[in-house]
């Protein structure tokens, strides 16, 4: 999801610098002076330097206030969901743009996991259900007993279903859909105008869930192994969705019916249409896995000028993430661009895009680097559960910021990284342990009305610490063995290739790749909000002919002292070396001026 736009930050370019002590007696003395770390920056230099930084930085180091909460989606998973697996959903809906109205079926196919009778889909509270029905005992199609209440569909078979047992669920609804308030954050639908006057259909439901548009099974555990979309708009509307369109039906009653069908599995915020009167651009590219990837851009006639530069941009950016992640996830399917009225969404096979053709200083687009991540992170890889979100938005976001580094802006990949350290909230955990709903994570406690943003940026700094740790070689394997665990899975373009998965994935990948433990670093930085502190205590003394030895005493504070051995960057006489911190403590002796701890700001810590 988007999470970024362009800032002009101004932020101090020099570290501090400490004085030596004067002491005037002859006889040895000892002074000790005590300071907490600063994102690398404890020593203050005498000058203080200033200049302005244009470069990515997220949206939510602001805490953008929302001022709306969103609807549940996610959370505990009930025994009625768990107790089946989705295979399929079949999504046919009528758009009445002019009264900002949709009748739809939607057809689930389903395979029983746990016997039961009962099982709750989702169906946002302004649907009204005309019926539900599905195979009886006897084999025949009948109307099942159901009750709609509070968003919740809970349906009654007339008897149980057993486990391995395939059945099909029909619902028919209507009504007017939630119409987002602070899309794409607070989701729903969209009803616009295209610069010239015609309608714009945009959906979002990232935060709140598909069924603000279908009745699903509303829980990210849960991908469906393919989707069909059958949407009907009035004509002049073009509909862009994920998947291969099939067919276009033009219907007598002046609409057009567009058949779309997504042959992979699919997070269900990803099952969303687009309408306009979009023209269209095709394009391709040449995988570094030798496919070619079909590109398509649905693109407003207004905007059909800038789409070929977008395009190109787009290709650099997939050479960019095969080069670290391994082959585009989809391309036997499509890369999809739709020009949208909201900022972008990663919607699999067809990314939302609405930054309005807009290049940073560095000369890329940072909505279209970052909702193109996610067919990795989000879409190839999916959270399952929300209590895991980080695994989407901040492993995305530290690739929005390694670009800077393979663009051969290494200094400004350090600065986007101090920036982000500097600005985590450390209120809640990134990566908590309960199941969670997308909002107690997305956004911040008690109220839920901001964004908390921690997902994104201190998730991206935990990533950029780990890769200190851990060193390149060992940290660049284990982002692409998160991508794809085998060099085969690379290969598979079937779904096979696609996989639900945790913090503990990852933790244990990184270990594997490493040869260390790595659970004391994990708990530190994910399990629980506060950050470690860095105290480093000085200490200079003279003997009786007046000739002065230093020491730097580095510790580690953690909350409930838990076990942090982080070792960390310390610069002296100009030369960087590695201090090993292996009980959280360490000492340094030198002579001269005092060390620079941390220059680069590797390692994230308490302010």
């Amino acid at each position: 999801m988007i999470l970024y736009e362009t800032r002009i930050a101004v932020k101090s370019a020099t570290p501090a610098v400490f004085s030596r002590p004067v002491i005037r007696s002859c006889k040895a003395k000892k002074r000790v002076s005590s300071l907490t770390a600063n994102n690398g920056e404890i020593m203050k230099r005498l000058a203080l330097l200033l200049f302005l930084v244009l470069t990515i930085v997220p949206a939510f180091y602001a805490q953008r206030q929302l001022g709306v909460r969103p609807t549940e989606t996610g959370g505990p998973l009930m025994p009625e969901q768990a107790a089946f697996d989705v295979m399929t959903y079949d999504v046919s809906i009528r758009v009445d743009p002019k009264n900002k109205w949709i009748s739809g079926t939607t057809v689930m196919t389903a395979r029983v996991v746990n016997p039961t009778d009962v099982i709750v889909l989702h169906l946002d509270t302004p649907f009204k259900i005309d019926r539900v029905f599905g195979e009886t005992s006897g084999g025949q199609q009948a109307g099942l007993r159901y009750e709609h209440k509070d968003g919740k569909i809970r349906i009654h078979y007339p008897a149980v279903k057993k486990l391995g047992e395939v059945f099909e669920t029909i619902i028919t609804y209507s009504g007017n859909p939630r119409v987002a308030p602070r899309p794409p954050w607070i989701g729903g639908f969209m009803w616009e105008k295209t610069p010239s006057g015609a309608d714009w259909i945009s959906v979002a439901l990232q935060n709140d869930g598909a069924d603000l548009m279908f009745p699903v099974k509303d829980h990210p555990s849960d991908k469906a192994d393919s989707v069909a979309m059958r949407i009907t708009v009035p004509d002049p509307l073009v509909v862009a969705a994920p998947g291969k369109l099939q067919e276009l039906v033009k219907n007598a009653n002046g609409t057009s019916t567009y058949h779309w069908l997504m042959t992979n599995p699919i997070p269900n915020y990803s099952i969303v249409f687009n309408a306009a009167p979009y023209r269209v651009i095709k394009d391709s590219m040449k995988s570094v896995a030798g496919d070619t990837i079909p590109i398509e851009f649905y693109i407003l006639p207004e905007s059909y000028n800038e789409g070929a530069k977008l395009i190109a941009e787009t290709k650099k950016y997939v050479e960019f993430y095969e080069k670290y992640l391994g082959p585009y996830p989809f391309r036997a399917i499509k890369l999809g661009i739709a020009e949208t009225p909201h900022l972008g969404m990663e919607h699999s096979t067809m990314l939302a895009y609405g930054n309005k053709f807009q290049y940073n200083e560095h000369g890329f687009d940072w909505l279209q680097l970052h909702e193109l991540g996610h067919e990795w992170w989000a879409n190839l890889v999916t959270a399952r559960d929300w209590k895991d979100f980080w695994i989407h938005e901040g492993f995305q976001s530290f690739m929005d910021t390694l670009y800077l580094e393979h663009l051969g802006k290494k200094d400004a990949y350090f600065e986007s990284m101090r920036q982000r350290a500097a600005r985590t909230r450390n209120m809640q955990p990134v990566a908590p342990r309960e199941a969670k709903f997308a909002y107690e994570v997305y956004l911040a406690a008690p109220d839920f009305l901001a964004s908390d943003g921690d997902i994104y940026g201190k998730g991206a700094v935990v990533l950029h610490t780990l890769r200190y740790l851990i060193g390149d070689d060992a940290f660049f394997r284990a982002l692409r063995r998160m991508a794809y665990p085998t060099k085969e899975m690379e290969r598979w373009t079937d779904g096979r290739q696609t996989r639900l998965v945790d913090t503990e994935d990852f933790r244990r990948i990184a270990e594997e790749e490493s040869k260390m433990k790595l659970d004391w670093f994990f708990e530190v930085y994910l399990r629980q909000p506060k950050l470690p502190k860095l105290v480093i205590n000085m200490l200079s003394s003279w003997d009786k002919e007046n000739k002065a030895s230093s020491e730097m005493l580095l510790s580690w504070e953690t909350p409930n002292n838990m076990p942090f051995p982080m070792p960390i960057e310390v610069e002296i006489g100009g030369k960087a070396q590695r201090v090993e911190l292996k009980n959280g403590k360490a000492s340094i002796s030198y002579t001269g001026a005092v060390p620079v701890v941390d220059p680069k700001g590797w390692v994230l810590k308490a302010r």
